[in-house]
């Protein structure tokens, strides 16, 4: 399934994959089950046919996740759809893995590294009572265990395997060495891998050592010891030793060779003999313990004139942002203050990505800091942690999830690419994006390759740790804006901080957007789009609301059309709402009885429109019926977050919908952690009023212009003399819709006189609304006021019609009750429609006259308001209640 892409494949298909990989291996004389008996004598003497009593085995033992009929086999479609790309790569990966220490389990058969090493362990010390010549632990240690070390795969032709208890005496610390013949042959000087057991046989440490005996001879032990100790740290700033100790606590001996060792060793894996580990763990330790030794080695080799040239990454970390506690905490500490490794540890919950759960903080907190010292941000001096100048820079523009970079942060490291005197982790970066610009559109297997031939480790990486280095560095440069995945391609992209501008005018895209929807046979009332655009344009959440059949829906649909957002290429959502939605979880997702966080619909959407690549396009989310269930108890938490929007980097960001902290699974944290309301999704609610349907509260309508779909004109017929969009112009990017205010103070100055102008009205308004606790805070004084800024700024609609509009959208939905206050109200507002007096207490007895007369209506200053003013007060006369909402 990996190698076609896809989650559901034939089963023929399938078989002869399965049998072609067997096929391989046996071609090329390595490690192979024997096919069963009945099936064949080898597998290439095997049909496809013979395969299903081999295959059924795996496929029951994955029956839990896989759909299977007489044709297909696939993941279970729910599952499959829950899976972000990262879940999907890290089960190929463990397969790999998996896959990989079973066969070299399979290398051994017949002899077992955990009992060689626990009878060495259990035996020692009582036959060091006994004859040292000939003895059997003599021959399992020079000649058995090296030889069956061989056997393994990663062991190439170059390392030479050697062991000893001792030479005519019992040694006091026995030992098995591995060492690459092309830089010593001999444990007495230079770099090697070594088993060391300890003096009292409790335990027994894989370690990458240096040889004490030439150094202590020729320099004496002092000067000795300070070159082991400066060659430790050397050789830990060069290679990543993931998942090795790397410190001196290595207890052999009180001293002697043993005490030598605890100086020299670079890094160790500890082993006790009550706790040993299964071979399987056994060997892959030691695969790792190789993979560094030949990275080592590799460097060594390099000719002088050609270390300043190397390009090297060393690093298994999976993200760039893994870095960004260690900087936020000792930005946090105050200018040049600098942080010691074990207050850094100290401190894990909040330093390191996954917090309290890392096992071995104080070798994570070195290999990040490494990673940063690299990528010049920090300096290390002595385990003492402090930023650089670049880094106090860089400190300074930190978005509100301190483990996502800020445009500023990654336009700071871009810029730091370029520079002279680069690490060769900073080399290594600027090759991948070499291949990434030749390569331009590709896949992982098209990029691993060449990006680990460039780094000099073909021969030595296997084929696990290819990939997963390959995609690291991907994922690097995927958070640099380097490039944009979408399902399993990457594509090189040029990454611009700066918003992009429309190529056409607002006006003129407006009428653009027109055309489109009117060839398409669709007609609106006069001025509709326009108000449509500027209310999305003053706040991204947008009420319609009418009786059914009257083309809210479509005029969402045909909107996000005309602009380039269209349902296939997922830029246009619609989400049918359901009566029975009570929380957030409806539209954002819950965590199964697993812990696996199943997301829903619009969270996907949120996901997709946060991404790199996707942040210049508008997306568009169609709730359609919104007001079938409760709206202020589903959509909560969106209302919640639309008011925490804020500047950061020419971005719109918000506070999380999804904290980080609140997911178990460490690939449901990449994908979702944090995850906020980017300000490229546009929200718009549909809404009928009847009995089947929930009344808004102020809550939701102080967030959102409400736009009423009552009056038809059922006269009007389709032209069919409209552009379509790509005939008409390109697609225009989000900033033709973004918000570019967000508070008054953000444009007061340029527009002093109109925004003076709107807030008295709203004032005299506000002044009426008071008597019946219907009144309007500064909320809604923004949101009136950016409209008529909008509308100023791109002359759509005179002055009047806009502050019609937002009288009718912003103010009156928030008027409903029996009471005289509210009739008096609504005649008071009345007044201020048709700018004019009109005899209130007359009209408190019968306000039939204001209803009643449609030219005085039409001839009003805000005819739109005051029409529906006067249903409203019709409503109240004859029903006894009225309400914005009633039909």
């Amino acid at each position: 399934m990996q190698a076609t892409g896809l989650n559901v494949v034939t089963l023929k298909n399938l078989k002869q994959r399965f049998l072609s990989l067997l096929q391989e291996r046996e071609s090329n004389g390595l490690t192979v089950d024997h096919p069963p008996e009945k099936a064949g004598t080898s597998w290439n003497s095997m049909s496809v046919n013979n395969v299903q009593s081999v295959i059924a085995t795996p496929i029951s033992a994955l029956s839990s996740i896989l759909d299977q009929n007489n044709e297909t086999i696939g993941f279970k479609k729910d599952q499959y759809e829950s899976w972000s790309d990262d879940v999907l790569r890290e089960l190929y990966n463990y397969a790999q893995t998996e896959l990989e220490n079973y066969y070299n389990q399979q290398i051994m058969e017949g002899f077992s590294l955990k009992e060689a090493l626990s009878d060495i362990l259990s035996t020692y010390l009582q036959a060091k009572r006994e004859t040292f010549a000939g003895h059997r632990l003599g021959n399992l240690v020079r000649q058995a265990i090296p030889t069956e070390l061989k056997k393994l795969p990663f062991i190439h032709s170059e390392l030479k395997i050697t062991g000893s208890i001792g030479q005519g005496n019992w040694a006091t610390i026995p030992w098995i060495a591995i060492m690459d013949k092309r830089i010593t042959e001999t444990t007495r000087q230079g770099e090697y891998l070594v088993y060391l057991f300890s003096e009292d046989m409790k335990s027994v440490y894989l370690t990458f050592n240096q040889g004490v005996t030439i150094p202590n001879e020729t320099k004496g032990r002092a000067a000795a010891y300070q070159y082991f100790k400066q060659k430790v740290q050397e050789i830990r700033d060069l290679l990543p030793l993931e998942g090795m100790v790397k410190d001196d606590a290595i207890y052999l001996t009180s001293g002697g060779l043993g005490q030598d060792y605890q100086v020299s060793t670079v890094a160790y894996y500890h082993y006790e003999l009550e706790h040993l580990p299964d071979d399987e763990l056994l060997i892959a330790d030691l695969n790792n313990a190789v993979t560094n030794y030949n990275e080592y080695v590799t460097k060594v080799l390099k000719p002088n004139d050609e270390r300043e040239q190397l390009i090297s990454f060393n690093y298994t970390i999976s993200h760039l942002y893994a870095g960004q506690g260690i900087l936020k905490y000792l930005h946090d500490q105050g200018s040049f203050a600098a942080a010691s490794l074990d207050e850094l540890i100290t401190n894990q919950g909040t330093v390191l990505l996954s917090g309290d759960d890392v096992k071995h903080p104080k070798e994570r907190v070195r290999h990040l800091g490494r990673a940063l010292q690299d990528m010049g941000l920090i300096s290390i001096n002595e385990n003492q942690f402090s930023l650089t100048d670049l880094g106090q820079e860089y400190v300074n523009h930190f978005n509100e999830s301190k483990w996502v970079l800020s445009d500023t942060q990654v336009r700071l490291i871009r810029d730091q690419l370029n520079n002279e005197g680069q690490t060769p982790l900073i080399r290594s970066i600027n090759k991948a994006i070499e291949l990434c610009i030749e390569l331009n559109t590709f896949t992982l297997d098209e990029f691993a390759p060449l990006f680990i031939e460039a780094l000099g480790m073909l021969q030595t990486w296997g084929e696990v740790t290819q990939k997963q280095r390959a995609i690291f560095m991907l994922n690097w440069l995927e958070i640099l804006k380097f490039i944009t995945k979408s399902g399993q391609q990457y594509t090189y992209i040029q990454w611009e901080e700066t918003p992009l501008v429309d190529s056409l005018t607002v006006s003129v895209r407006i009428a653009t957007i027109k055309n489109f929807i009117a060839n398409k046979g669709f007609m609106y009332p006069d001025h509709w789009i326009e108000n449509f655009f500027l209310s999305l344009k003053a706040k991204p959440f947008v009420i319609l609301a009418g009786v059914s059949g009257t083309g809210k829906t479509k005029l969402v649909k045909l909107f996000a059309e005309a602009v380039g957002a269209t349902t296939s290429n997922g830029q246009f959502t619609l989400i049918p709402v359901r009566p029975d939605w009570s929380d957030p979880s409806d539209l954002l997702g819950y965590k199964d009885l697993s812990g696996a966080f199943r997301p829903g619909k619009l969270t996907e959407v949120l996901v997709e429109a946060s991404k790199v690549g996707n942040q210049h396009k508008p997306y568009f989310i169609c709730l359609d019926e919104m007001n079938l269930a409760r709206v202020e108890h589903y959509f909560s938490d969106l209302l919640s977050v639309l008011e925490t929007q804020e500047w950061d980097n020419h971005r719109i960001v918000t506070t999380s919908l999804i904290h980080r902290d609140s997911l178990q699974n460490e690939s449901d944290k990449q994908v979702y952690g944090n995850l906020h309301l980017p300000d490229n999704v546009y929200m718009i609610g549909t809404v009928n009023m009847d009995e089947t349907t929930h009344p808004f509260s102020k809550k939701v309508l102080d967030r959102a212009n409400t736009i009423e779909f009552n009056y038809i004109d059922l006269g009007q017929y389709p032209t069919g003399d409209g552009l379509t969009v790509n005939e008409g112009a390109a697609v225009p990017p989000n900033s033709l819709l973004r918000s570019e205010y967000l508070q008054l103070v953000d444009v007061y100055r340029d527009y002093k006189k109109l925004t003076e102008e709107t807030t008295e009205l709203l004032v005299k308004i506000n002044g009426i609304l008071e008597q019946i606790h219907s009144h309007v805070g500064f909320r809604i004084r923004d949101a009136v006021c950016f409209y008529m800024i909008y509308n100023e700024r791109f002359d759509l609609l005179s002055k009047e019609a806009a502050f019609d509009m937002q009288l009718l959208q912003k103010i009156l939905p928030r008027i409903q009750g029996s009471h005289l206050s509210v009739k008096k109200a609504l005649l008071q507002l009345m007044q201020v429609a048709q700018d004019r007096s009109l005899p209130i207490s007359e009209y408190m007895e019968d306000a039939s006259k204001v209803y009643l007369s449609m030219e005085t209506l039409a001839a009003s200053k805000y005819p739109q308001s005051a029409r529906k003013i006067a249903f409203m007060l019709r409503r109240l006369e004859e029903d006894g209640f009225t309400s914005y909402w009633i039909s």
